[in-house]
């Protein structure tokens, strides 16, 4: 009888805390049970181990309580919201690393599950970088357990940190370098930025998030209204807010009083301002678990998408693989030379403009409302749909850990 390979999976985000970042380690810890067992160390409000499945367990260490009690909710006021931000970013300047006790913590649970049952391959995923630092400092204890190092952002050379950030990472990214044997991201132009500083990792593989539901949606019935439902799922910060899409619709409506629409927005936070013009034509609604947001998604007649262009390229944004998965069009506010444009143009599932382009945007509101009457709204193919499930882009890393315990 063979003897399953054990691989260990070290993250801050787990269930049952919520994100993007949760989805993407989720399905990691799923669908590699499936072939190894999977031992997960996480971030957790209580210390406890659990056992999810016969070739799945998980082991929660806490930290510091003030920084749990500083995390966003959605139920959080403008003005709590903007506060918990204020005081997380002076919490990080007075104390280096907020999650220096879960950090020890891990690092000592995971050494000791380890001497009794040894593991043959770790994994850890950033951000934050606690992550990656436990993984080293167990590397340096167990030098000959080989390491994939799982980006899901860019680290040193992200154009929105400072300084400080930045020299600490890149210490970080040189001793990743020098101890990791593989390394893991979610776009092309991420990882080959990675190829380029860390020479010395031998395989590099681009593991996209993906959808992760097996939710069927039967094609559509001809409507029988005239209202264009707008859709948008998930948070709203920094420069990615709804403004210039809320600012063009405006004056559509002021040019075409016929236009009759809804947008309806679930789980953003309330740092945004409505225009009182839309006020009887914006919906705000609670963040909804998993499921229950890809079946409203479905509901809407089109699901938006925004992501303002800078020098970063890789970025997917949020919820494109969800919104392809719901079989209904996008509207994507993006930058057009980055991946999710072209994901969106290769895969023939909706509208694109650039995110500051009000000309522009009109014209692709123009094109939808056109189609909409038509209804030949543009949605994605049922195998293309396919290929973007979670379980098709964990088989790569699969594959790719096959590869590396072989060696």
């Amino acid at each position: 009888m063979s003897v399953n390979k054990r691989i260990a999976l070290i993250t801050t985000w787990y269930p049952p805390i919520t994100g993007v970042a949760v989805g993407r380690m989720n399905s990691f810890a799923n669908y590699l049970s499936e072939d190894f067992e999977v031992e997960v160390f996480c971030l957790g409000n209580t210390e406890e181990s659990i056992t999810k499945s016969e070739k799945l367990s998980i082991h929660y260490l806490r930290t510091n309580k003030l920084y749990q009690h500083l995390k966003s909710n959605q139920r959080d006021s403008k003005i709590i919201h903007n506060c918990k931000t204020l005081f997380r970013i002076l919490l990080s300047k007075v104390i280096n690393n907020p999650l220096k006790n879960w950090e020890i913590a891990t690092l000592s649970k995971l050494q000791s599950v380890h001497e009794k049952k040894s593991f043959d391959l770790i994994i850890s995923s950033f951000s934050p970088e606690d992550a990656h630092l436990v993984a080293i400092n167990f590397k340096k204890l167990f030098p000959s357990v080989p390491w994939i190092a799982d980006m899901r952002d860019e680290m040193a050379t992200n154009p929105y940190l400072d300084l400080r950030t930045k020299n600490r990472l890149l210490n970080i990214e040189k001793e990743i370098n020098e101890y990791a044997n593989g390394l893991t991201t979610v776009s092309e132009p991420i990882l080959l930025n990675f190829q380029k500083s860390m020479p010395k990792i031998s395989i590099f593989e681009e593991i996209r998030n993906g959808f992760d539901h097996s939710l069927l949606f039967e094609q559509d019935e001809k409507k029988k209204d005239n209202v264009l439902k707008f859709g948008y799922f998930g948070s709203f910060y920094g420069l990615r807010k709804p403004d210039i899409f809320f600012l063009t619709v405006e004056n559509f409506q002021s040019d075409n009083p016929e236009f009759i629409f809804e947008i309806h927005i679930y789980g953003a936070h309330n740092n945004y301002e409505i225009p009182y013009s839309l006020k009887d034509k914006v919906f705000k609604h609670l963040g909804l678990n998993y499921l229950k947001a890809i079946e409203e998604m479905n509901k809407m007649d089109i699901n938006l998408l925004f992501h303002p262009r800078s020098i970063r390229k890789g970025v997917f944004s949020g919820k494109i693989f969800d919104y392809i998965s719901a079989k209904k069009p996008i509207f994507a506010l993006v930058d057009k030379d980055d991946v999710a444009a072209k994901l969106i143009h290769d895969l023939k599932c909706g509208y694109v403009a650039e995110f500051d382009d009000l000309t522009e945007i009109k014209e692709k509101l123009d094109e939808i409302i056109t189609d909409f009457k038509s209804q030949t709204l543009r949605i994605a193919e049922a195998d293309d749909i396919k290929k973007l499930h979670r379980q098709n882009s964990v088989l790569r890393l699969t594959k790719m850990i096959h590869k590396i315990i072989s060696k």
